[in-house]
Protein backbone atom coordinates (compact mmCIF):
# COMPACT_ATOMS: atom_id res chain seq x y z
CA UNK A 1 0.00 0.00 0.00
CA UNK A 2 1.04 3.80 -0.82
CA UNK A 3 1.86 5.41 2.47
CA UNK A 4 4.50 8.40 1.72
CA UNK A 5 5.71 10.06 4.55
CA UNK A 6 7.42 13.73 4.99
CA UNK A 7 10.83 13.94 6.74
CA UNK A 8 11.54 17.58 7.39
CA UNK A 9 15.27 18.02 7.10
CA UNK A 10 16.03 21.88 6.85
CA UNK A 11 13.60 23.60 8.00
CA UNK A 12 12.71 26.84 5.86
CA UNK A 13 12.57 30.68 7.21
CA UNK A 14 9.21 32.10 6.92
CA UNK A 15 11.03 35.16 5.84
CA UNK A 16 14.35 35.07 3.55
CA UNK A 17 16.96 37.75 4.06
CA UNK A 18 19.37 38.73 1.00
CA UNK A 19 22.45 36.62 1.15
CA UNK A 20 26.08 38.59 1.07
CA UNK A 21 27.66 37.82 -2.08
CA UNK A 22 31.08 39.18 -1.12
CA UNK A 23 33.87 36.98 -1.77
CA UNK A 24 34.80 37.45 2.47
CA UNK A 25 31.44 36.48 3.17
CA UNK A 26 31.10 33.46 0.68
CA UNK A 27 34.32 32.02 2.11
CA UNK A 28 33.07 31.23 5.28
CA UNK A 29 30.94 28.76 4.10
CA UNK A 30 32.64 28.10 1.43
CA UNK A 31 36.42 28.40 2.23
CA UNK A 32 38.16 26.04 -0.25
CA UNK A 33 36.94 28.80 -3.10
CA UNK A 34 40.53 30.33 -1.83
CA UNK A 35 41.91 28.07 -3.82
CA UNK A 36 40.19 28.28 -7.21
CA UNK A 37 41.15 30.27 -10.01
CA UNK A 38 38.26 31.97 -10.53
CA UNK A 39 34.71 32.88 -8.84
CA UNK A 40 31.40 34.17 -10.17
CA UNK A 41 28.27 35.08 -9.31
CA UNK A 42 25.41 34.31 -12.22
CA UNK A 43 22.29 33.44 -13.50
CA UNK A 44 18.88 35.78 -12.80
CA UNK A 45 19.39 37.18 -9.41
CA UNK A 46 22.92 38.04 -10.83
CA UNK A 47 21.00 39.65 -14.18
CA UNK A 48 18.52 41.56 -11.77
CA UNK A 49 15.66 39.40 -12.61
CA UNK A 50 15.24 37.20 -9.41
CA UNK A 51 12.97 36.93 -6.80
CA UNK A 52 12.64 35.47 -3.72
CA UNK A 53 12.62 31.51 -4.44
CA UNK A 54 15.63 32.43 -6.83
CA UNK A 55 18.81 30.20 -6.51
CA UNK A 56 22.11 31.85 -6.20
CA UNK A 57 23.89 30.18 -8.94
CA UNK A 58 27.82 30.31 -8.48
CA UNK A 59 30.48 29.13 -10.89
CA UNK A 60 33.81 28.05 -9.64
CA UNK A 61 36.77 26.93 -12.02
CA UNK A 62 39.26 25.16 -11.26
CA UNK A 63 41.66 22.93 -12.27
CA UNK A 64 42.99 20.90 -9.06
CA UNK A 65 39.78 19.54 -6.60
CA UNK A 66 37.95 21.65 -4.74
CA UNK A 67 36.02 20.19 -1.28
CA UNK A 68 32.83 21.80 -0.71
CA UNK A 69 30.67 21.46 2.28
CA UNK A 70 29.13 18.20 3.39
CA UNK A 71 26.08 18.55 5.18
CA UNK A 72 22.36 17.57 5.59
CA UNK A 73 21.30 20.61 3.15
CA UNK A 74 23.21 19.70 0.23
CA UNK A 75 23.53 17.16 -2.41
CA UNK A 76 26.01 16.70 -5.05
CA UNK A 77 26.53 14.92 -8.64
CA UNK A 78 28.41 14.47 -11.80
CA UNK A 79 27.47 16.17 -14.97
CA UNK A 80 28.59 15.58 -18.51
CA UNK A 81 27.39 17.33 -22.47
CA UNK A 82 27.52 15.19 -25.67
CA UNK A 83 30.52 17.65 -26.43
CA UNK A 84 32.46 15.73 -23.61
CA UNK A 85 32.64 18.65 -21.29
CA UNK A 86 32.00 17.40 -17.57
CA UNK A 87 31.13 19.50 -14.03
CA UNK A 88 30.17 18.88 -10.86
CA UNK A 89 27.17 20.44 -8.91
CA UNK A 90 26.73 21.10 -5.14
CA UNK A 91 23.37 22.10 -4.65
CA UNK A 92 22.59 23.22 -0.83
CA UNK A 93 22.37 25.94 1.55
CA UNK A 94 24.26 29.45 2.28
CA UNK A 95 23.04 31.66 4.77
CA UNK A 96 19.09 31.85 4.13
CA UNK A 97 19.13 31.00 0.38
CA UNK A 98 19.16 27.70 -1.65
CA UNK A 99 23.05 27.91 -3.88
CA UNK A 100 23.61 25.92 -6.82
CA UNK A 101 27.16 25.85 -7.12
CA UNK A 102 28.81 24.32 -10.06
CA UNK A 103 32.68 23.47 -10.63
CA UNK A 104 33.98 24.00 -14.07
CA UNK A 105 37.62 23.29 -15.63
CA UNK A 106 39.40 26.77 -16.26
CA UNK A 107 39.69 25.95 -19.51
CA UNK A 108 36.02 24.52 -20.54
CA UNK A 109 34.70 28.24 -22.59
CA UNK A 110 38.00 27.58 -24.52
CA UNK A 111 37.10 24.24 -25.27
CA UNK A 112 33.48 24.69 -25.88
CA UNK A 113 33.92 28.30 -28.34
CA UNK A 114 37.16 26.37 -30.37
CA UNK A 115 34.71 25.46 -33.10
CA UNK A 116 33.41 28.93 -33.22
CA UNK A 117 36.99 30.28 -32.79
CA UNK A 118 38.50 28.57 -35.84
CA UNK A 119 35.40 29.10 -38.91
CA UNK A 120 32.56 31.07 -39.19
CA UNK A 121 29.78 28.05 -37.88
CA UNK A 122 27.24 28.42 -39.66
CA UNK A 123 24.44 26.62 -37.00
CA UNK A 124 24.93 26.66 -33.20
CA UNK A 125 24.39 23.00 -32.51
CA UNK A 126 25.25 23.34 -28.97
CA UNK A 127 23.22 21.68 -26.38
CA UNK A 128 20.53 23.94 -24.67
CA UNK A 129 22.96 23.12 -21.17
CA UNK A 130 26.09 24.62 -22.93
CA UNK A 131 24.35 26.81 -24.64
CA UNK A 132 23.14 28.54 -20.91
CA UNK A 133 26.94 27.97 -19.48
CA UNK A 134 27.80 30.53 -22.50
CA UNK A 135 25.00 32.75 -21.76
CA UNK A 136 26.07 33.19 -18.03
CA UNK A 137 29.52 33.34 -18.79
CA UNK A 138 28.87 37.13 -20.61
CA UNK A 139 26.49 38.40 -16.75
CA UNK A 140 28.64 36.48 -15.08
CA UNK A 141 29.59 39.20 -11.73
CA UNK A 142 33.26 38.41 -11.14
CA UNK A 143 33.84 37.01 -7.33
CA UNK A 144 37.76 35.95 -7.79
CA UNK A 145 39.93 37.36 -10.76
CA UNK A 146 37.97 39.67 -12.48
CA UNK A 147 40.62 39.52 -15.87
CA UNK A 148 39.58 35.73 -16.20
CA UNK A 149 36.11 36.85 -17.01
CA UNK A 150 37.33 39.66 -18.94
CA UNK A 151 39.01 36.97 -21.03
CA UNK A 152 36.42 34.64 -21.28
CA UNK A 153 33.69 37.43 -22.44
CA UNK A 154 36.19 38.62 -25.16
CA UNK A 155 36.62 35.29 -26.17
CA UNK A 156 32.50 35.24 -26.70
CA UNK A 157 32.95 38.38 -28.82
CA UNK A 158 35.38 36.87 -31.08
CA UNK A 159 33.87 33.78 -31.89
CA UNK A 160 31.13 32.97 -34.72
CA UNK A 161 28.65 31.98 -31.52
CA UNK A 162 26.56 34.64 -31.57
CA UNK A 163 26.03 35.06 -35.33
CA UNK A 164 25.44 31.03 -35.51
CA UNK A 165 22.77 31.22 -32.67
CA UNK A 166 20.84 33.59 -34.49
CA UNK A 167 20.84 32.05 -37.32
CA UNK A 168 19.63 28.97 -35.80
CA UNK A 169 16.77 30.46 -34.24
CA UNK A 170 15.80 32.26 -37.60
CA UNK A 171 15.66 28.65 -38.50
CA UNK A 172 13.22 27.50 -36.06
CA UNK A 173 11.14 30.75 -36.02
CA UNK A 174 10.88 30.03 -40.40
CA UNK A 175 10.53 26.59 -40.09
CA UNK A 176 7.14 27.39 -37.10
CA UNK A 177 5.70 30.05 -40.27
CA UNK A 178 6.08 27.13 -42.08
CA UNK A 179 3.89 25.27 -40.07
CA UNK A 180 1.11 28.32 -39.60
CA UNK A 181 0.55 27.85 -43.58
CA UNK A 182 0.57 24.43 -43.60
CA UNK A 183 -1.71 24.11 -40.67
CA UNK A 184 -3.96 27.32 -42.14
CA UNK A 185 -4.61 25.95 -45.58
CA UNK A 186 -5.53 22.58 -43.77
CA UNK A 187 -8.14 24.41 -41.93
CA UNK A 188 -6.30 23.59 -38.44
CA UNK A 189 -6.62 27.41 -37.26
CA UNK A 190 -6.72 26.58 -33.72
CA UNK A 191 -2.95 24.73 -34.39
CA UNK A 192 -1.51 27.56 -36.68
CA UNK A 193 -2.44 30.29 -33.78
CA UNK A 194 0.00 28.01 -31.29
CA UNK A 195 2.66 27.80 -34.12
CA UNK A 196 2.20 31.65 -34.89
CA UNK A 197 3.20 32.02 -31.22
CA UNK A 198 6.25 30.10 -31.73
CA UNK A 199 7.44 31.74 -34.61
CA UNK A 200 6.86 35.32 -33.03
CA UNK A 201 8.93 34.47 -29.90
CA UNK A 202 11.63 32.46 -32.20
CA UNK A 203 12.16 35.69 -34.26
CA UNK A 204 11.99 37.96 -31.05
CA UNK A 205 15.16 35.53 -29.63
CA UNK A 206 16.49 35.80 -32.68
CA UNK A 207 16.61 39.72 -32.96
CA UNK A 208 17.87 39.62 -29.27
CA UNK A 209 20.93 37.15 -29.92
CA UNK A 210 22.38 39.49 -32.86
CA UNK A 211 22.47 42.05 -30.38
CA UNK A 212 23.93 39.96 -27.34
CA UNK A 213 21.17 38.63 -25.27
CA UNK A 214 21.80 35.03 -25.50
CA UNK A 215 19.73 33.98 -22.30
CA UNK A 216 16.92 31.54 -24.29
CA UNK A 217 14.76 30.83 -21.81
CA UNK A 218 11.34 31.94 -22.92
CA UNK A 219 9.89 32.47 -19.50
CA UNK A 220 12.18 35.77 -19.56
CA UNK A 221 11.70 37.05 -22.85
CA UNK A 222 9.61 40.20 -21.51
CA UNK A 223 12.59 40.65 -19.50
CA UNK A 224 15.03 40.22 -22.14
CA UNK A 225 13.17 43.01 -25.01
CA UNK A 226 12.99 45.30 -22.00
CA UNK A 227 16.61 45.37 -21.05
CA UNK A 228 17.58 45.29 -25.26
CA UNK A 229 15.81 47.79 -26.87
CA UNK A 230 18.36 48.22 -29.57
CA UNK A 231 17.01 44.60 -30.80
CA UNK A 232 13.88 46.85 -32.59
CA UNK A 233 10.80 44.74 -30.54
CA UNK A 234 9.87 46.67 -27.54
CA UNK A 235 7.72 45.11 -24.83
CA UNK A 236 4.73 47.20 -25.42
CA UNK A 237 5.19 45.86 -28.86
CA UNK A 238 5.49 42.17 -28.55
CA UNK A 239 2.77 42.25 -25.87
CA UNK A 240 -0.14 44.32 -27.81
CA UNK A 241 0.96 42.19 -31.13
CA UNK A 242 1.81 39.02 -29.64
CA UNK A 243 0.40 38.33 -26.44
CA UNK A 244 -3.39 40.07 -26.22
CA UNK A 245 -4.60 39.93 -29.77
CA UNK A 246 -7.27 41.50 -30.93
CA UNK A 247 -11.37 41.35 -29.50
CA UNK A 248 -13.17 39.18 -31.55
CA UNK A 249 -9.99 38.03 -33.57
CA UNK A 250 -9.99 34.09 -35.11
CA UNK A 251 -7.68 31.65 -34.51
CA UNK A 252 -6.82 32.15 -38.20
CA UNK A 253 -6.62 35.73 -38.50
CA UNK A 254 -4.56 35.42 -34.99
CA UNK A 255 -2.17 33.19 -36.63
CA UNK A 256 -1.71 35.23 -39.96
CA UNK A 257 -1.17 38.51 -38.41
CA UNK A 258 1.39 36.98 -36.00
CA UNK A 259 3.04 35.19 -38.72
CA UNK A 260 3.37 38.52 -40.97
CA UNK A 261 4.92 39.92 -37.91
CA UNK A 262 7.19 37.72 -37.22
CA UNK A 263 8.49 37.55 -40.56
CA UNK A 264 9.09 40.73 -41.23
CA UNK A 265 11.22 41.62 -38.41
CA UNK A 266 13.14 38.34 -39.69
CA UNK A 267 13.62 40.64 -42.75
CA UNK A 268 14.69 43.69 -41.86
CA UNK A 269 17.70 41.81 -39.75
CA UNK A 270 18.31 39.93 -42.87
CA UNK A 271 21.64 41.33 -43.93
CA UNK A 272 23.00 40.68 -40.09
CA UNK A 273 21.97 37.14 -39.97
CA UNK A 274 24.15 36.51 -43.38
CA UNK A 275 27.08 38.24 -42.63
CA UNK A 276 30.40 36.24 -41.71
CA UNK A 277 31.40 38.55 -38.80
Amino acid sequence: MFSPSIEVLVAQPRVRRAAHLDFESILKRFPALAEAEAVCWTGSTAAGWGNVYSDLDLYVFADQEIKLPVDETMERWPGVDNSGIRWDNWLGEYEQSRVDLTLWQTDTLANLLAPYLSEEVEFCGMSDLMRRFVYRMTIAVPLKNEDYFRQMQELIEKSSFRRSLARASKVWAENALTDVAGQLDAGDDASARLSAGMAAAKAADACLILHGEYCGGQKWLMRRLKSTPECGISVDEYRSVVLDGRPGESDGDYALRVARWAQGHLVRLEDKFLAAS
